[in-house]
């Protein structure tokens, strides 16, 4: 099977999901990947997610369009420091037919090896890491940032701070897996100000969180070409095609 490589769009992040929207809605009869890198910064929250009226005003003010996305369970702020990945896997195919923990797994390994490639020092998460970080992000009140916590298939520095996200988007005509890199740190201080009204939690999700350029020590400019052409690469033997 071939899979159809689309080009780097540098766009918005509402660019972005109508796109993968459209992709899913025509079908998807071959599998593809899209990467995309944010021109400006955005408040997304995740699907059970809808802002306030507090929300809305405080992210306008800050200059920030907010949205609600259709995957991921928390609030996210996207922007030119974010790569994001999607997979895009026709219904028919065997990834396809996994369970969300065999599938994320398969995407995991995919990421590892991507990563280390490009020197970006990183590890996978267990069941003790993700029920800890559950623990961490109620005791912090964090549970509304996608960010605050781990989940199966989501990769981590190797001291265990979060470096990428993933979600997943099932329907009829295909199935679409997201995945979000941090190539630089965001500014956690501006989205707890909107998000919650104030920058008190911004510090604790830094914490929590990495970012390929601090654990490579190589900038997100000469990494973001790499990254692409290492993630392509480690696409496994069914996937392989012409680049």
């Amino acid at each position: 099977m071939v899979i159809k490589p689309l080009p780097l769009i540098v766009g918005s992040m509402p660019d972005e999901q109508q796109r993968i929207s459209e992709i899913l809605e025509t079908g998807v009869e071959t599998p593809q990947v899209l990467f995309w890198q944010y021109d400006q910064a955005a408040v997304i929250m995740g699907c059970s997610q809808r802002p306030d009226e507090g929300q809305t005003q405080r992210s306008l003010k800050a200059g920030f369009p907010i949205m609600r996305r259709r995957s991921g369970g928390g609030a996210v702020l996207a922007g030119p420091w974010m790569l994001s990945v999607t997979v895009f896997i026709p219904t028919d195919h065997p990834v396809a037919g996994q369970n969300i923990i065999e599938i994320f797994s398969w995407l995991e390994r995919i990421w590892i090896d991507t990563l280390l490639s490009c020197g970006i020092p990183c590890k996978g998460v267990d069941q003790q890491m993700i029920d800890r970080s559950k623990v961490v992000s109620q005791e912090q009140d964090l549970k509304w940032a996608c960010y605050a916590s781990l989940s199966h298939g989501e990769i981590v520095s190797e001291d265990g701070r979060k470096l990428v996200g993933l979600a997943q988007i099932r329907k009829r005509k295909g199935v679409a897996l997201v995945s979000g890199l941090h190539l630089y740190p965001c500014d956690w201080n501006a989205l707890s100000s909107i998000v919650v009204g104030g920058p008190e939690q911004g510090a604790s999700l830094l914490a929590l969180n990495s970012d390929a350029n601090s654990l490579s020590g190589i900038s997100s400019e000469q990494l973001l070409p790499e990254l692409i052409q290492a993630f392509i690469k480690s696409l496994p033997a069914e996937f392989n095609g012409e680049f």
